[in-house]
């Protein structure tokens, strides 16, 4: 991603209450801590008509990178070994430094920060105010410095928000459950006698529990109450939250649990009127935030997710579960079959794949490096499929390492600290024991040399191999914004996977690989062009090009190559 990048102006912008919050408090107290006016830092944008939807196709992310962190689990800046955001600051030049000419830096673009505000448990998916940061993470002043240092860099900063639902423990909710006359009883769902009938769709357990008076509904657990989005107070609430993040410099948001944020009875996913309030708050950002991002984790097969794009008016980006699952797959089965198909349902969906997000694997999944056997060759040519996807790819943290994190199936063995240098115990992180450590003990051993400092040093790490992919991807347009097709192959086996990428009257890049724990022999692929190697590995010979086809004499085992077509 290097398009310019768009400075925002910086003033005094005072938080309101809307209307309809107000009416909601009456006979109550504010009971939402951290309702305060925000310092200047991120004004309204500069846009276009604000009653016209910025097409999708315009946004900043579309040549973007985008890059997962788990603060806690990051960098951990005062010793008290949890990961803080003045701990992500001091690491942001090994993200991007803000110098192309640099080699020391992965060349991300943006960064998606998992829940930063205050919460009960240690991951923050469970919400107690909207408006405030997690005191182990810092303060509000960290997170505009954080904001500030990343925006020096060229970089994007977009947060994970869960509308769908608070914590128990929300000053909403405590009030709510204790009293069911309390003026913020209708901030979530409630019925007086339990209802039957209702199948969890995330495959959990019962969604109604017991509260005062009645029974509320929770989708994922009682610790985490749905919030009632039928109610207009809700919505004014929760925009309003939303614009006190843009207005601090927030450049949009990772919507948690898209799918979930209104039911209708016993319909509980993907709802009409899900839809429908998406694109009303899609539409009010627009007003003063023409080019607030927000991506949906529609948790789902690609066809369902597709309803997300709406007319074009609703999110701009969502994640694609299907490719990341088939990259894998065919990554370890050594066929294209997966991949190939989870393309051609892709590319039914919607007509602008730019939609789509692409990745490997995110915090609520075992990593990547574990589900590849700890196989660098399949980790290597993994990454390289996600790079040749259309859309805009999001990496988590530790992937461009190879870590495999903690040997079991629970979260926190997904969202093991960072490894930033070969030292024990913390490996850089902190100065005392990790977080982890101190829950889990040392049961997260990693491969020698599973860490930032020695991959920086190696020109043929994992680490290096992710930066030359960035690299190449900014460096070619064709791979961030242009068509993709697959053309066809003949020879080579079902390893052998190409895709093509080409911009309407403009550049065209080609992307094979040969899956196969094998090498394959000579195959051709049928598209047109002068070809010129870009970024390979086990191609020995570049291929030819003759009647319309393009020759190749062959192509090592779990290799790949991307070349320009002139």
């Amino acid at each position: 991603m290097r398009p310019d990048l768009m400075t925002l102006r910086k003033h005094l912008r005072t938080w309101k209450v809307r209307p309809a919050t107000v009416a909601a408090l009456a006979g109550g107290i504010l009971l939402a801590a951290g309702c305060t006016t925000p310092p200047g830092g991120g004004a309204p944008d500069a846009g276009p008509d604000p009653e016209v939807i910025t097409p999708n196709t315009s946004g900043w992310w579309r040549d973007d990178v985008f890059y997962e962190v788990f603060v806690r689990s990051f960098h951990d800046s005062d010793g008290d070994g949890n990961g803080d955001l003045a701990g992500l600051t001091a690491k942001l030049d090994v993200l991007n430094d803000g110098n192309p000419a640099t080699t020391t830096d992965l060349g991300v673009d943006a960064l998606w920060l998992m829940p930063i505000h205050p919460s009960p448990s240690y991951h923050g998916y469970d919400v107690t105010d909207y408006r405030g940061v997690n005191p182990e993470y810092g303060t509000l002043a960290d997170f505009d410095a954080l904001t500030a240092a990343a925006h020096a860099r060229g970089m994007k900063v977009i947060l994970d928000l869960v509308l769908n639902h608070t914590s128990s423990q929300h000053p909403w909710f405590v009030s709510a459950r204790q009293d069911s006359t309390s003026p913020w009883r209708d901030h979530y769902v409630w019925r007086p006698t339990k209802p039957t009938g209702y199948v969890n769709p995330t495959g959990g357990g019962d969604v109604w529990h017991a509260g005062a008076g009645g029974y509320y509904y929770g989708v994922f657990f009682s610790g985490m109450p749905d919030l009632n989005w039928k109610n207009p107070a809700v919505e004014a609430e929760l925009l309003d939250v939303m614009k006190f993040w843009l207005a601090r410099g927030v450049d949009g948001f990772r919507v948690d649990a898209a799918r979930y944020l209104v039911e209708n009875e016993a319909n509980l996913a993907d709802q009409p009127e899900t839809h429908e309030l998406v694109q009303r708050l899609r539409h009010a950002l627009h007003q003063e935030y023409p080019q607030a991002l927000l991506v949906a984790e529609a948790w789902t097969s690609s066809t369902n997710v597709g309803t997300y794009y709406g007319e074009g008016n609703e999110y701009q980006l969502a994640f694609s579960f299907e490719i990341a699952d088939a990259i894998l797959k065919s990554v370890n089965d050594g066929t294209r079959a997966s991949i190939h198909q989870a393309n051609y349902v892709a590319s039914t969906v919607v007509p602008d794949r730019g939609f789509e997000a692409p990745f490997l694997r995110n915090h609520d999944h075992v990593r990547v490096m574990r589900q590849l056997g700890s196989s660098p060759e399949k980790a290597r040519l993994a990454a390289a499929l996600l790079f040749a996807q259309p859309g805009t790819p999001f990496l988590y943290y530790g992937e461009e390492l190879g870590m495999v994190g903690g040997p079991n199936q629970r979260d926190e063995d997904k969202r093991t600290p960072m490894l930033w240098s070969p030292e024990f115990p913390s490996y850089g992180f902190s100065s005392a024991l990790s977080w982890y450590r101190v829950k889990f003990g040392d049961t997260a051993p990693e491969a020698s040399g599973t860490d930032v400092s020695s991959q920086q040093a190696d020109p043929g790490s994992l680490w290096n191999h992710y930066r030359a992919l960035i690299a190449l991807r900014h460096a070619h347009p064709a791979l961030s914004s242009g068509a993709s097709t697959r053309p066809t192959i003949t020879g080579g086996g079902d390893g052998v996977f190409a895709m093509l990428r080409e911009l309407e009257g403009g550049e065209r890049v080609l992307f094979v690989a040969n899956l196969s724990a094998q090498a394959v022999g000579a195959f051709t692929v049928a598209t047109s062009g002068t070809p010129t190697v870009l970024m390979h590995e086990g191609l020995e010979i570049p291929p030819t090009s003759k009647d319309g086809a393009l020759s190749f004499a062959g192509l090592g085992a779990r290799s790949f190559s991307f070349l320009r077509l002139d």
